[in-house]
């Protein structure tokens, strides 16, 4: 019974502010206070008869009060109603506030799924640690090694090999143009070389960490760790592409 009433004082709210004339009447009382209907109606381009009946329906909805001293009729807002109706807007609020909290748990949820997806490779180059670290900051000798597969021709590539630098690499498999692009995060030669890894297939975020390892002074161990990705699918399609080119950078002859 208590929510039944509830619910007709704020269709009657609702519905005696839906009238542009009433809301700006209702905020003129509550600006300068108690007023006389015929103050009110000095404002607008209409008689005073017309005014009355706007006052009289915020008065039945208990928006405004009507005071009578003398003669004379005084209108006072009483915005005990309002409350219902932002008590109504902060529940509203609260249930869109709780939507937003899911879809952010569901994307963080997704967010760190796609960030436990990772490739993890280790090859063994036969060249020096620094001659191997080069190779992947040298344009003319990634074109002979950066491409997935092995019937691939040479890849298209400019570098520009500083810290926050970027690059391109356009691989043409079957005669197409495929473009991946980055930016150095890190440079440590000839440790560490770390980089973000763009392409249609991925998403924001995905980053590639080669680790460089010197088994002697003519080989070096390459960890590659590549990280976040959409799908499986995306993942193992990386991981057979970086170990091919992992293969093809051992013939070059660094």
């Amino acid at each position: 019974m208590v929510e039944h009433d509830k619910n007709i004082i704020l269709s009657n709210v609702f519905k005696a502010l839906s009238n542009t004339t009433r809301r700006l009447l209702l905020l003129q009382i509550c600006q300068n206070g108690p007023c006389r209907v015929t103050d009110l109606a000095d404002f607008y381009e209409m008689s005073l008869n017309a005014v009355s009946k706007h006052i009289k329906m915020l008065e039945k909805t208990g928006l405004v009060n009507r005071r009578v001293v003398g003669r004379i009729h005084w209108i006072e807002a009483n915005l005990s109603q309002v409350q219902q109706a932002e008590n109504w807007f902060d529940h509203l609020k609260s249930i869109w506030e709780l939507r937003l909290d899911k879809l952010d748990e569901i994307l963080n949820s997704e967010d760190s799924k796609m960030n436990r997806l990772k490739v993890n490779i280790e090859k063994t180059i036969n060249a020096p640690v620094e001659k191997v670290f080069d190779a992947w900051l040298n344009p003319e000798t990634m074109a002979k090694f950066m491409y997935p597969l092995s019937d691939m021709p040479a890849s298209d590539v400019e570098i520009n090999p500083t810290l926050g630098g970027s690059f391109t690499i356009i691989m043409h498999p079957e005669g197409q143009d495929l473009p991946h692009k980055g930016e150095y995060l890190e440079i440590d030669r000839p440790h560490r070389l770390k980089f973000t890894w763009e392409s249609d297939h991925l998403i924001t975020g995905s980053t590639v960490t080669l680790d460089f390892k010197p088994v002697n002074e003519n080989q070096t161990l390459i960890l590659l760790t590549h990280v976040k990705f959409r799908d499986e699918e995306t993942r193992n399609d990386h991981e057979g592409g970086w170990t091919n080119i992992l293969d093809m950078l051992n013939t070059v002859g660094l």
